[in-house]
C-alpha cells in the first residue's frame, strides 16, 4: 500500500490506517487474526486507545516483534498527571513495544480540558518528558469539536490532530484542515464511514481519499471489512457514488449514532448504542433479520431510567435518553410488522413500562 507522510512527525504511514476500536467486540483470537491480516495486506498504521478495553493488548500481541515495520498510535482520556502516568504505562505494557509512536490526548472537546493539558506542570509536560526518555516519539490530540482545535493547533504543542471527517461531517474542510496543513500537522480522520451508516462504505472511504494528506482510519474487526476498504484505493469517487452519499446525508441529517460506544456501559444494562442505531442496521441488512432476542433488547429499552449517564458521555451530544425509548418503541412496532409479536403484546409491553402508545 502507498505510504504517506503524517505531517511534521515524518512518519510514513499506510494510505489507510487501521481503526482498532471494533476489535474489542470480537474474541481475542479473531482480533489478533484480523490485525495480522491487515498488516499482511499493507496496513502499517494502527490506531487504538486506552479506553478501548482489550484493543491495546490485542494489538500488542498481534504486532509483537514487528518493531519499526508498524506504527502504533494510542490515546488517553486523562488530563491530570497522576492518571495519565498510570494510563501511559499501561499502554506501554499492553503494546509490547520499545516506544509508542504516537500518544494522543483523547476527546478534548472543551476549553477547560485543553487548558488542563497545557498548564505548567500538567499532562503535556509529562508526555514531553516521555519523549526525552525515548519512550514516546510524537504527541497528538483528538477532538469532536473542530472549532476548539482551531485554538489548540496554533499552540505548536501537537504534531497530529484526529477529528471526525466523512461526507456528512465535513466541517473540518473549511478551516481546520487548511490550518493543520499550514502548520504541517498530521491529519487523521476518524469516523470516515460515520459508524457504518452509509449505503456503501467503500464510497465513503473513497471520498476521503481525494484529500491526499488526510489519513482515514476506518474501524475494522472482520477480514471482509479490510478487503472492502482496500478496494476503495482502486480508482476515484464517481458521480453515482457521490449521488448515493448525498442521498444518505439527506436521509440521516446530523443527529445519528456513529457507533463509537462511548455511551456504554449502561448502569441498567440497556444496549443503548445498539438500540439507537438499530433502525439504520435493519434498513441495511433487511427487516426480516429481526429476531426475538432483538425484541428482548428493545423491550428492555422501554425501561430506560433516563439517568443521563449515556448522554453525558456522548461526544456528539445526542439526546440518548429520549432516543433509547423512542427507538425501542419504533423497533417494537417493526416487530409487530414482522410477526414476531402481536399488537396486543406491544400494548402490554408499553403499559407495563408506563408508556403511552402515541
Amino acid at each position: 500500500m502507498e505510504l504517506v507522510r503524517l505531517g511534521k512527525t515524518e512518519l510514513m504511514v499506510s494510505r489507510l490506517g487501521f481503526g482498532a476500536l471494533p476489535i474489542q467486540s470480537v474474541d481475542r483470537n479473531s482480533a489478533a487474526k484480523v490485525v495480522r491480516y491487515a498488516y499482511d495486506r499493507g496496513f502499517n498504521f494502527f490506531d487504538t486507545a486506552r479506553g478501548y478495553t482489550t484493543s491495546e493488548s490485542d494489538l500488542g500481541r498481534a504486532l509483537e516483534g514487528l518493531g519499526g515495520r508498524v506504527i502504533v498510535a494510542t490515546k488517553s482520556y486523562y488530563k491530570d498527571m497522576e492518571q495519565l502516568d498510570k494510563s501511559f504505562n499501561t499502554s506501554f505494557d499492553n503494546l509490547k513495544r520499545n516506544y509508542i509512536d504516537l500518544f494522543q490526548f483523547h476527546i478534548v472537546n472543551y476549553e477547560n480540558e485543553l487548558g488542563e493539558i497545557l498548564k505548567k506542570g500538567g499532562p503535556l509536560e509529562y508526555l514531553e518528558e516521555q519523549k526525552k526518555r525515548g519512550r514516546l516519539r510524537h504527541i497528538g490530540i483528538t477532538s469532536h469539536r473542530p472549532q476548539l482545535m482551531l485554538k489548540a493547533l496554533p499552540t505548536g504543542k501537537f504534531e497530529t490532530v484526529q477529528i471526525p471527517l466523512n461526507y456528512i461531517e465535513n466541517e473540518p474542510l473549511e478551516k481546520l484542515i487548511p490550518l493543520a496543513r499550514s502548520l504541517d500537522i498530521g491529519i487523521i480522520a476518524m469516523k470516515p464511514v460515520a459508524g457504518g451508516v452509509f449505503t456503501d462504505n467503500r464510497s465513503a472511504v473513497r471520498w476521503i481519499l481525494q484529500y491526499p494528506d488526510v489519513v482515514p482510519i476506518p474501524g475494522m474487526c472482520r477480514i471482509e471489512e479490510i478487503d472492502d476498504n482496500l478496494q476503495a484505493l482502486d480508482g476515484t469517487i464517481t458521480g453515482p457514488e457521490l449521488g448515493q452519499l448525498e442521498a444518505d446525508r439527506q436521509e440521516l441529517g446530523s443527529a445519528f449514532c456513529r457507533r463509537c460506544d462511548y455511551c456504554m456501559p449502561c448502569p441498567n444494562e440497556i444496549e443503548a448504542s445498539y438500540i439507537v442505531r438499530s433502525g439504520m442496521i435493519f434498513k441495511r441488512v433487511g427487516w426480516d433479520k429481526m429476531e426475538m432476542n432483538h425484541i428482548d433488547s428493545f423491550t428492555k429499552g422501554l425501561y430506560c431510567s433516563q439517568c443521563g449517564e449515556c448522554a453525558a458521555r456522548c461526544p456528539y451530544d445526542l439526546p440518548l435518553t429520549e432516543l433509547v425509548i423512542d427507538e425501542s418503541k419504533t423497533m417494537l412496532r417493526k416487530g409487530v410488522e414482522q410477526g414476531l409479536i402481536t399488537e396486543e403484546e406491544l400494548q402490554q409491553k408499553l403499559r407495563a413500562a408506563g408508556l403511552e402508545d402515541n
